[in-house]
């Protein structure tokens, strides 16, 4: 996605003509992809007031900080963008997953055991070495780890027209998108999803997609991305 020119110029192209004052971001990773992407679109005369950016790990979200010092409106978070036991309960009963095989055309990052892995992926089991290990100790010990940082920061600027960008964990795409929706309602948004051919969004592009109340300004389903205008 960060890498498509289509993806790139979109975004240039939405700043230029629409002032975008709030982001919020679920995924920084290292904060080396999306993030930066979004932030280098933004005119250097006009920046956000605040581009809030969630990451879970608590490694990522230090090497993170880290990567995006040079840009003072970002704002990296580190904490659930939803209550762990939601996330959980979601993956633990979601349809798609406990019948992948009926969505051929659909990617998902295994086939042995789904729900499983996204389970672990949630309770931050997967990819696991010493130091995200040790990190996570020190950060289940002695920080505060937030939880519904999605909710809590789209109810803040609900009425701001923020851009929203979902760069979900794998299983809990369509758990993201869904707060989105109903949450901001019939408030006025920009959405940006990312791999919509895959597990995390394909049924968030097709809602999209069906919705009156949605415009879509540019998709790729080669690249796997969409950014679309929600309209009052």
């Amino acid at each position: 996605m960060s890498k498509d020119e289509l993806f790139q110029s979109t975004l240039k192209e939405i700043f230029a003509e629409d002032k975008v004052d709030y982001v919020i971001e679920t995924g920084t990773w290292l904060g080396t992809g999306s993030t930066q992407t979004l932030a280098r679109a933004f005119p250097a005369h006009r920046p956000p007031k605040a581009y809030y950016t969630i990451e879970g790990n608590l490694t990522f979200h230090s090497i993170a900080r880290i990567n995006l010092l040079k840009w003072s409106f970002v704002k990296p978070l580190w904490g659930d963008t939803v209550a762990k036991e939601k996330a959980l309960h979601f993956i633990k009963h979601d349809e798609a997953l406990h019948n992948h095989e009926q969505y051929a055309d659909v990617f998902i990052d295994t086939l042995e055991d789904p729900v499983n892995f996204y389970t672990n992926e949630v309770e931050g089991k997967l990819g696991k070495n010493w130091v995200i290990s040790l990190v996570d100790w020190f950060g289940e010990t002695f920080l505060n780890r937030k939880e519904n940082l999605l909710q809590t920061l789209l109810l803040q600027h609900r009425n701001d027209r923020p851009l929203v960008l979902l760069d979900s964990a794998g299983g809990i795409g369509w758990l993201e998108y869904q707060t989105v929706r109903d949450t901001l309602s019939n408030r006025p948004y920009w959405l940006i999803l990312d791999d919509i051919h895959h597990l995390k969004h394909f049924r968030s592009f097709e809602d999209v997609r069906t919705r009156a109340d949605f415009r879509i300004i540019a998709h790729s389903l080669a690249d796997g991305w969409m950014i679309a205008e929600h309209l009052a």
